[in-house]
């Protein structure tokens, strides 16, 4: 179900909230919880039921896990408890979403034949995925207690950041839903909820969309394109994936705010930024905290000397554009950034004079990163965050929604 389809806005959505705040009246809040962790259900298995068993399935296994970590508190144990943890949650996103990538490249590398039938990539599953991931490490780490099962069945499967994050962490969404404040409707959330919603609303539909429209009719016409007429479609292409996905995060943030929660920003002005790294810490930024925090500051961060700084960086840009999609081109894009911030990092004095010409250059940069997912490679088909980010015009509305995991392919499934 998709936030810009008319029965997520006419049925859904009213409905959804008439039922969470009339069931708040109600001393035990237990029933208002139940209620939308079962619309959030409805709202994931609408197009494909069966994504429900692998959303449930991995609740299921990650809140028993936690509870292990309650009853195990050997050290010894607790390192195995996370070892199954980590390697469970990876493997379930690599048999989906990985997994037919590396038996192509297997067959082409290795001169195999190996077929399968190509495997569905379930709605969001690298967003609930990392943020249980996310959740075993806190547990491991003692960051996190063990939560109630239907606060934490509601924390996983929250709608509004469900298929297209931002990607939520424990202590950001939890304490709000036991806070009694959050249990009484306000108007002014509510107001500021539906404003935030419309905004993103506009961004999808009237931004995203007309500029997807466009960027199709050039991209069937590439042939017949000059330089200056393909510098203008790769701008296109640009600012439609910032829309559509700014849009989206936009629509969560609302929706979330109407229900009386708030859930942190994942844009903030990315293409005033002066250097990658500022665009990285604007862009997508809850990704950038769960990769800083989870892989860059494991493996050693800045504390280990430039060299290994730099390392760290390559590694985690790497993995940056393998989670955004199954494809080389993505893959490409990541390492790209990783260099740029490398070269950040080992020449900081490298920069203009003037501000204005530090974000001109890093946005030249960042429209020719983008440009290598919108160029097909020889043999490639088009990548299939091209398709996804043009969602209203599919026939099957799971092909829009899988740009989200790029967050689906580049923004993201």
């Amino acid at each position: 179900m998709l936030f810009n389809s008319v029965i997520f806005i006419t049925i859904f959505l009213p409905l959804a909230l008439f039922g969470w705040y009339l069931l708040q009246k109600l001393e035990n809040p237990a029933f208002a919880k139940a209620f939308l962790v079962g619309m959030s259900l409805w709202f994931y298995g609408y197009y494909n039921v069966r994504y429900l068993w692998i959303l449930a399935g991995s609740m299921a296994a990650n809140y028993l896990l936690s509870l292990l970590f309650e009853r195990f508190p050997g050290k010894g144990q607790q390192k195995l408890l996370l070892f199954l943890g980590i390697g469970g949650n990876l493997g379930l996103l690599f048999y989906y979403k990985y997994f037919n990538f590396f038996v192509e490249n297997c067959n082409f590398f290795l001169h195999t034949d190996i077929r399968i039938e190509k495997i569905a990539l379930p709605l969001g599953i690298s967003f609930f995925t990392f943020q249980q991931l996310s959740f075993v490490i806190e547990r491991y780490r003692k960051g996190a207690p063990h939560y109630p099962a239907l606060d934490y069945a509601f924390f996983v499967s929250f709608f509004p950041q469900l298929i297209a994050g931002p990607i939520v962490l424990h202590q950001e969404l939890i304490p709000q839903l036991k806070e009694r404040r959050n249990r009484r409707f306000s108007a002014e959330s509510f107001y500021d909820g539906a404003c935030l919603f419309i905004l993103g609303l506009a961004k999808k539909v009237l931004l995203a969309d007309s500029l997807a429209v466009l960027v199709s009719a050039e991209y069937n016409n590439i042939a017949m394109l000059d330089t200056p007429s393909a510098w203008v479609v790769v701008c296109w292409f640009t600012m439609e994936l910032y829309f559509d996905f700014s849009g989206y995060s936009d629509m969560a943030r609302g929706i979330a705010g109407m229900f009386g929660f708030s859930l942190p920003e994942n844009f903030n002005a990315p293409f005033r930024a002066a250097s990658v790294r500022e665009f990285w810490h604007r862009w997508h930024m809850t990704l950038t905290r769960f990769l800083t925090q989870y892989i860059y500051y494991p493996l050693g961060g800045s504390r280990r000397g430039k060299a290994r700084k730099c390392l760290n960086l390559i590694v985690v840009f790497l993995l940056s554009g393998l989670w955004h999609g199954a494809n080389w081109t993505y893959i490409l894009w990541g390492l790209m950034h990783g260099a740029a911030l490398v070269f950040e990092t080992l020449f900081p004095k490298a920069r203009f004079r003037w501000e204005w010409m530090n974000r001109l250059a890093t946005t030249v940069f960042v429209i020719l990163c983008f440009f290598r997912i919108l160029v097909r490679f020889p043999g490639d088909d088009r990548p299939a965050v091209a398709e996804a980010f043009h969602g209203g015009k599919q026939r099957h509305a799971s092909r829009s929604l899988q740009h989200f995991d790029l967050s689906g392919e580049l923004c993201g499934l």
